[in-house]
């Protein structure tokens, strides 16, 4: 949704889909060549929008609009951003704005007015932000301003907003998929009959491009979550957009691992042992060095959970 981004004196108007910002003026003197007048003669001279044009490209995706304004004798101005594009009532001038009375010309000013009126710039800005939960079409840009003189004045811009549609992988059948990861056979080199010792860790998946996968109870009693993906009904996912693969990867505990050996010069896996992954997915075994070779370990798979191996290469000396 439109989101104002680095504003002074903020003010909400209850209108469908708008922005409303009340930004406090920056006033300065237009120097020498300007020349001086009977009275302020109040204008606004630029309303300046960037991008003019937002392109969402995905569910997440979002974009900075800046405004910008520019004037000549005015006192303070308020910026609405509406999506509808319809100016309204003109009477943007209540409380919480401005106050017309305290910029009516009194009695009191009357020696004033007979100075030369000596012209004074007026610049404010206001930064939107726009994303998919943003409607697409045109958003107007529409700048009240008070001027010096007490009267109101207007101008307009706008943008437009257009989203890019795309089409999400959808959630594939069959397991999820598994990794091991971190896993070291070491140390290495290592003196034939010392141990080698044996770690690593599985983890399971739990998006596929951009869908999130909520563990039922049964799997809960093996996957571990830190948190940092959440469901898209929690407001926010760290699942991406129309990638089609696995990842966001979690512990997984209480696993079967089945440890091989491959010895260096042969084709043939030998069976050793197996072993149980810890509540975390972490995994830790000795074993018995006689030859150099390969050694492995290998989860097949179960509770709807996909198959995955890991292996490094040990020398032996003597």
């Amino acid at each position: 949704m439109i989101k104002r981004i680095a504003t002074a004196l903020v003010a909400a108007a209850a209108m469908s889909a708008s922005a409303l910002v009340s930004a406090a003026p920056a006033l300065a003197d237009p120097g020498h060549g300007h020349g001086h007048h009977d009275g302020p003669n109040p204008r606004i001279t630029n309303v300046w929008v960037n991008p003019g044009q937002v392109v969402l490209k995905g569910k997440w995706d979002s974009e900075v609009v800046s405004i910008n304004v520019k004037g000549v004798d005015i006192k303070h101005a308020k910026i609405v951003v509406d999506h509808k594009g319809s100016w309204g009532r003109d009477d943007w001038d209540g409380p919480g704005w401005d106050d017309k009375s305290a910029d009516s010309t009194t009695a009191d000013a009357s020696e004033e007015k007979k100075a030369p009126w000596k012209p004074v710039w007026f610049s404010t800005s206001e930064s939107v932000k726009i994303d998919t939960k943003d409607p697409k079409g045109f958003y107007s840009v529409k700048v009240y301003a008070r001027g010096f003189d007490g009267k109101l004045y207007t101008s307009s811009s706008g943008f437009t907003v257009k989203h890019v549609s795309y089409d999400p992988p959808k959630p594939p059948k069959g397991p999820k998929a598994t990794r091991i990861v971190d896993f070291d056979a070491g140390p290495e080199p290592v003196k034939k009959g010392r141990y080698v010792t044996l770690t690593g860790k599985l983890q399971v998946a739990q998006c596929y491009g951009d869908w999130y996968y909520d563990y039922k109870k049964h799997d809960r009693a093996y996957v571990e979550l830190d948190g940092s993906v959440k469901p898209v009904d929690d407001g926010w996912s760290g699942c991406y957009d129309s990638r089609d693969y696995w990842h966001g990867w979690y512990k997984l505990g209480w696993q079967d691992i089945d440890v091989y050996f491959l010895p260096a010069g042969s084709h043939k896996w030998k069976y050793v042992k197996t072993i149980e992954t810890n509540p975390n997915g972490s995994f830790y075994t000795k074993v018995k060095a006689w030859g150099s070779g390969t050694w492995g370990v290998r989860y097949d798979g179960s509770h709807g959970f996909g198959s995955s191996e890991a292996s490094d290469y040990v020398k032996v000396v003597r």
